[in-house]
């Protein structure tokens, strides 16, 4: 039997996340501050706490790709440390956070649970954000975690898309903790 990735699992198995209970918290803590009407800034011209400007920003050219967050600049950013307009500037979002954001772009970021399903952008390759990795020896890594399976860590590589094993003894204690936030229901 093949084995899907954690992150697919999760966001097949759980609800579709809900843009009022579940993403504009994350975005009230995470990106208000810079980009909200309610502290009068648009950085970058993005608002995300007026929800009729930032629906213009959710289409298939737009910072939210609907059904695709792979394509989504929106998510490259927060997902993407390397990023250089990684945010939030000075910290990483939760490997919660990100499945939670990255579960409703899939489900096509509606703001409206009940407004009509927008038409989603084929995703062509599914693969988990790129993060950064340390191993003991401080050298980074930069990979996609697929699953957490005893004492091995299973991280997609970005070039060639193959899921790699590797021990998580060999990873710093940073790096160990943020595979098992991945691997957490």
């Amino acid at each position: 039997m093949k084995h899907l990735p954690v992150f697919l699992i999760t966001a097949t198995a759980a609800a579709a996340a809900d843009f009022k209970k579940d993403v504009q918290p994350i975005l009230e803590k995470n990106c208000y501050e810079c980009h909200s009407e309610k502290h009068n800034k648009r950085k970058a011209g993005y608002v995300f706490d007026d929800l009729a400007t930032l629906k213009l920003d959710i289409n298939p050219k737009g910072a939210i790709v609907p059904g695709n967050p792979k394509e989504s600049h929106f998510f490259e950013v927060v997902s993407n440390p390397d990023h250089k307009a990684h945010m939030p500037p000075d910290d990483n979002l939760s490997a919660k956070d990100l499945e939670t954001l990255r579960e409703w772009i899939t489900d096509g970021a509606m703001l409206d649970k009940d407004g009509p399903k927008p038409e989603l952008v084929p995703v062509k390759k599914d693969l988990p954000p790129i993060m950064s990795w340390t191993n003991f020896e401080g050298k980074k890594i930069k990979a996609g975690f697929v699953k957490l399976e005893g004492d091995m860590v299973y991280l997609r590589m970005p070039i060639n898309g193959k899921e790699v094993p590797y021990p998580m003894d060999k990873l710093d204690a940073a790096s160990q903790q943020q595979a098992k936030e991945c691997a957490a229901p």
